[in-house]
């Protein structure tokens, strides 16, 4: 199959016909990375560069290889390729190896960790700090890191684990125990296994990388190091590599993923050409120059579509009034989005859907929920019609790969957006990527927006707009002065900044603290999924306004906080008491 160069852009022209053996492709959003490389794989087995059967396709989710195969497919390559997620291949190969060597009790599949590590928890455990223990457990075993080696690596990486790292390593080890005593593996242990096979026999390894010497890797910014170690071991002298992706949708980090891979792909393939796609064809100017203040640069992307309207935002008196206002902006929006499948709710947390499917039952919206907790795991929620006639209500992590015409941005708040986990600069360049990648799957429309109030459990809680949003705002006006008839926007934009970032009357110290212990309070509670007074009572939070502590020995005297409290929070609340937070 000869590509035609008007099928394609120069780029992505390229991408497809060069013939180096190790190459690199940086694809922004919407710049069709995808098309690029099933093309790719196409034109290489039609032109005799490859044999397909010896090709491997390596992506992160089973939705992304099927979609791979059904390309594959209409460009004439049928089945041949193979095509799955790190895990589900490596589990192939391990199970074939087990026949092999005729081993008699091969270890059973563990489906989920979290069923077994509670197992290893004791029972006054608290509910945040377990779930942080296995959150920091796929971390450590994502980076090959054991019981012995989390500590440093945990420290170095600013993780901020609701325990001690100490804590953490000793759980890990009992974790790792309680896998032997009942002859488990998990999911990461299906890769360690792997490797371990092929560095111990060459002759396995040698016809390993005979049968698949061909290796494409989707959403490579998404390999974390044990994938990584995986793919260098299913290398052979002779093999070739192809990898695409966008370091701007690096969004995993928290979860085990180095985009470094990625940036720095040539360290690790000396000889490896680099080909950049920067043809947005999904969103107009607008979106993208707004999606891109976010990131805190000026756009890198050319987008290929019509202006369009400028991104909006509206601020609720409450979480119940915001979904209304979603639910009026989703039925104003039929007019032009005529099927209910046009329009999409994107939520930082999953905290934020249940008012949100509530209110759309109330209103008659049909919906369908779905989440994904890692780059390689998905979920089916919740379903109220058939999903392909239905407003898509998901997070910013399942969103990464989706579009819509409109988008709907739900709760650009902080607290949500950023996480108030995300306390390094790593952590919020973090948050700014994600808020990009929810960003850019819009085509045509997005709809911002926060609520004032947030309930916690039974407990109001008062919200101030996302930092990002005045990021934005800040940099669209450089970067956008003129709206698609040609009229300037620059005082739409100042009324867009009022309207969010509006002057605060004064406020006496003793309300500026107990404005800022409130919010700090309600972030931490949000980010547990807890109650506000499950972080400390409002006795407790009286005593801090009155007496305010300020140092360690002081906070020990209030009466409310007990010592854990003291000892887990005390930082912060010290700094809040000592007026170092501004609003």
């Amino acid at each position: 199959m000869e590509q035609r160069r008007d099928d394609l852009t120069a780029s992505q022209y390229d991408s497809v016909k060069d013939d180096a053996q190790q190459l690199r492709i940086l694809a922004g959003a919407g710049t069709g990375k995808t098309r690029v490389l099933t093309h790719r794989i196409a034109h290489q087995s039609q032109s005799l560069r490859i044999e397909p059967e010896h090709a491997l396709c390596l992506t992160f989710t089973k939705k992304a290889a099927n979609e791979l195969r059904t390309r594959l497919e209409r460009l004439g390559l049928s089945t041949s390729v193979t095509a799955g997620t790190f895990h589900a291949l490596a589990y192939a190969q391990i199970k074939t190896r087990w026949e092999d060597i005729g081993l008699n009790r091969p270890p059973s599949l563990l489906e989920s960790r979290r069923s077994l590590l509670r197992t290893t928890f004791s029972n006054n455990l608290p509910m945040e700090s377990r779930e942080s223990i296995c959150t920091e457990i796929d971390w450590a075993t994502a980076r090959r890191l054991n019981p012995e080696t989390y500590p440093e690596a945990a420290k170095k990486a600013q993780r901020n684990p609701s325990e001690s790292s100490t804590q953490v390593s000793e759980y890990l080890h009992l974790f790792i125990q309680e896998k032997k005593k009942r002859n488990l593996i998990d999911f990461d242990d299906i890769l360690e296994y792997a490797i371990r096979y092929l560095a111990d026999d060459s002759n396995y390894a040698a016809t390993r990388h005979w049968k698949y010497r061909y290796i494409f890797v989707d959403e490579f910014q998404d390999v974390n190091p044990l994938q990584f170690a995986l793919l260098r071991a299913w290398l052979g002298v002779d093999s070739s590599i192809c990898v695409v992706g966008d370091p701007d949708q690096a969004i995993y980090s928290w979860n085990g993923a180095d985009a470094r891979y990625l940036q720095n792909f040539n360290d690790y393939f000396p000889n490896a050409k680099t080909v950049v796609l920067d043809d947005n064809f999904r969103s107009t100017p607008q979106i993208i120059a707004a999606a891109s203040a976010v990131l805190g640069v000026g756009s890198s992307l050319a987008t290929t579509r019509p202006d369009g309207p400028f991104p909006s935002v509206r601020a609720a008196t409450d979480c119940k009034a915001e979904a209304r206002n979603i639910s009026e902006k989703i039925n104003e929006s039929r007019t032009y989005a005529r099927n209910w499948s046009d329009q999409a709710v994107l939520v930082r947390t999953h905290a934020q859907i249940a008012t949100l499917t509530e209110t759309f039952v109330e209103t008659g919206i049909p919906f369908t929920v779905s989440t994904r907790k890692s780059a390689s795991t998905e979920t089916q929620a919740a379903t109220a019609v058939p999903s392909d006639n239905a407003v898509a209500i998901t997070t910013f992590h399942a969103s990464k790969g989706l579009e819509w015409p409109v988008v709907h941005v739900a709760g650009l708040e902080d607290g949500f957006v950023p996480s108030a986990y995300a306390t390094s600069s790593h952590a919020l360049d973090e948050e700014r990527r994600l808020l990009y990648v929810a960003m850019t799957r819009a085509q045509d429309q997005i709809h911002c927006s926060w609520a004032r109030e947030r309930l916690f459990g039974k407990r109001k809680v008062t919200r101030q707009p996302s930092q990002f949003l005045k990021d934005m705002s800040h940099l669209l006006e450089k970067g956008i002065s003129k709206d698609s008839n040609g009229a300037s926007i620059r005082e739409e934009i100042h009324s867009l900044r009022e309207r969010v970032f509006p002057k605060r009357p004064f406020r006496d110290p003793d309300e500026s603290i107990r404005f800022n212990l409130e919010r700090w309070r309600g972030q931490m509670a949000l980010a547990a999924g807890v109650g506000p007074q499950d972080v400390i009572s409002d006795e407790a939070l009286e005593e801090l306004i009155t007496h305010q502590p300020k140092t360690r020995e002081q906070l020990n005297v209030v009466r409310h906080l007990n010592h854990f409290k003291a000892d887990r929070y005390g930082d912060e609340l010290i700094k809040i008491l000592s007026d170092e937070i501004s609003e």
